[in-house]
């Protein structure tokens, strides 16, 4: 199917609904998601709901509570606080990690909009997420667990058509790079702590002051670091040049041993 029928066939999906809840991050999905909600039932009808905590950097809050304004879309915006550091089953790190981040979160939006008397939590996973499945993307079982809508997906929408329609939109995520919270660049068993959480985003915005955006600073342990550039940062001719400049200030944001993934992000 073409990009312009699956637009057609997710406004359509959307227009079944009565009122819904959009579970918004700020990023492409999401904000498709909640600009295609808006305009086929109207803002009045949705609830963007934005799950804030100390897993995102300051600058992804601010840019995802912009957006209504940026876009001129009369949303209705609403901020959730969380503390994802009171939650021992997710700080001891395990394998399922983001399942059970998500499904607290979404448990708690779900909560929400009943007393809303809403109808139905939307979720932006897209077609290329879910066929992943749960094994790459864990969040995955919560969403089905909790029978969350992923209309994106169920229109088959691609990332790279997700995108597309951005764009002709005029969203400015449509070429957003995907993100992640800071907890993803914590291996599995290592718990997660607001120490560790704060050296991965200092490291981060190292590298992104020198000019190297959406880097990521992934722990190996807490004295070593494994840099992930983009494709496009890691073929700059100077990337191992300023690397080795930045050399001394990641090591005063507590890194000891610094190692460069060569297949970039």
């Amino acid at each position: 199917m073409q990009l312009d029928g699956k637009a057609e066939l997710l406004r359509r999906r959307l227009q079944g609904y009565g009122r819904v809840g959009v579970a918004f991050s700020g990023g492409a999905d999401s904000s498709l998601l909640l600009r295609a909600a808006v305009d086929a039932l109207g803002a009045e009808n949705v609830l963007a709901l934005h799950a804030r905590s100390c897993l995102q950097k300051k600058e992804e809050q601010e840019r995802a509570m912009s957006w209504p304004q940026r876009h001129g879309c009369p949303a209705q915006l609403r901020i959730l606080d969380f503390a994802p550091l009171t939650w021992p089953d997710f700080t001891a790190n395990p394998p399922q990690r983001c399942c059970l981040c998500k499904r607290r979160i979404y448990s708690r939006f779900l909560e929400l909009l009943a007393d809303e008397g809403v109808d139905a939590l939307l979720d932006g996973t897209n077609w290329d997420d879910l066929q992943q499945g749960e094994a790459a993307r864990p969040g995955l079982r919560a969403v089905a667990e909790l029978s969350v809508q992923t209309p994106l997906a169920d229109c088959g929408l691609s990332k790279a058509e997700v995108r597309a329609l951005s764009r002709e939109l005029n969203l400015d995520t449509w070429d957003q790079p995907s993100g992640s919270c800071l907890a993803t660049r914590i291996p599995a068993g290592m718990a997660i702590t607001a120490a560790r959480l704060a050296q991965v985003a200092a490291m981060e915005q190292v590298l992104a002051d020198a000019g190297f955006s959406s880097c990521r600073a992934r722990l190996l342990d807490d004295k070593t670091v494994c840099i992930q550039l983009t494709k496009e940062g890691i073929g700059r001719q100077s990337a191992l040049a300023a690397l080795r400049k930045l050399r001394n200030l990641l090591r005063s944001a507590g890194a000891e041993k610094i190692f460069l993934d060569l297949d970039g992000r």
